[in-house]
């Protein structure tokens, strides 16, 4: 059977999302957006679909709600009170923030008679910084989807026409979970741009040649921990215990690039603690807590640096 998919939201996971869609076991009917412009867009891009509106969505067998997470509730209460329930049709989320709460707190399985919809989430574990580079990051990304019994087998299967890798989530804390993610990809992100920083406020090497350092450490520093976890990945001065370069580094950041100093301060201190998990001795762990402690005019702590890494 073709499965018959509507999407809420014309965005960049709405429009990747479509576009991964397209072939002969999916019909993309289309996108409701909050204006036809965006949708009309949505449509020319995923090669497929017309506009739609909240009555046409009983006609999808599977409806994709891929709107920001402050827009996702609106949205659902008001598909719900244009009563676009197609009994059976699978309504999903790609929210990782949201687990199947924002369906029932929109009154969905509550009134006696109502068309019984299955609810699901999919949270496609992948960057989408425009529609373009979202569609490339889809395959072989992870799919974290959570559901009810009946809606399992229907997620699995899109994750699989998504090109996703399907993992389930068994109804964990959903915002901590998207903690994790933010960390994970916008942390990364925002630390790669303050590394920029301080290899231009360095000087010395062409912003050609700066990029590929930071590439090769930080490509290299995430495949350690993929292979050995981050305790046994960890390098650097702190895992020496060399609280005289993390002092240098300090003074260099608040004389050159100090907006990067309090990301340098926060990060050390949690090498520190995996520093100090691989057994780094307690005087050495104390100069470098106290190194990071003060700011970074203040005397050089005592413990020499350590050669070697």
């Amino acid at each position: 059977m073709v499965l018959r998919v509507a999407i809420v939201g014309p965005g960049r996971v709405g429009s990747a999302l479509g576009r991964q869609l397209r072939g002969p076991r999916v019909e993309l009917l289309g996108f409701v957006g909050r204006n036809e412009a965006a949708a009309t867009r949505a449509c020319a891009w995923a090669g497929q679909g017309r506009v739609l509106q909240w009555a046409d969505l009983r006609a999808a067998h599977v409806v994709i709600f891929a709107v920001g997470d402050a827009d996702l509730a609106t949205a659902v209460a008001a598909a719900v009170a244009a009563s676009a329930q197609r009994s059976c049709a699978l309504w999903l989320h790609t929210s990782g923030r949201f687990g199947l709460e924002v369906f029932r707190d929109a009154g969905l399985h509550r009134e006696t008679g109502q068309p019984q919809v299955r609810l699901g989430a999919l949270h496609p574990v992948a960057p989408f910084p425009d529609a373009e580079q979202g569609f490339r990051n889809l395959p072989g990304a992870p799919g974290v989807w959570l559901g009810e019994a009946r809606s399992e087998r229907l997620l699995v299967r899109l994750c699989h026409l998504l090109g996703l890798v399907p993992i389930q989530d068994r109804a964990g804390d959903r915002v901590l979970y998207h903690a994790a993610c933010a960390l994970a990809a916008n942390g990364l992100t925002a630390l790669r741009s303050q590394v920029d920083a301080v290899f231009a406020g360095a000087g010395g090497l062409d912003r050609a040649d700066a990029a590929r350092l930071a590439e090769a450490l930080m490509g290299s520093a995430l495949r350690s921990c993929a292979a050995l976890g981050p305790q046994a990945a960890l390098s650097g001065p702190v895992l020496r215990g060399d609280a005289g370069t993390v002092v240098a580094h300090l003074r260099s950041l608040e004389a050159s690039v100090p907006a990067v100093r309090d990301t340098y301060v926060a990060l050390m201190q949690a090498a520190l603690a995996l520093a100090v998990a691989r057994g780094l001795p307690q005087a050495a762990a104390d100069a470098v807590q106290n190194a990071l402690s003060r700011a970074p005019s203040g005397p050089d702590p005592g413990v020499q640096p350590r050669s070697g890494d």
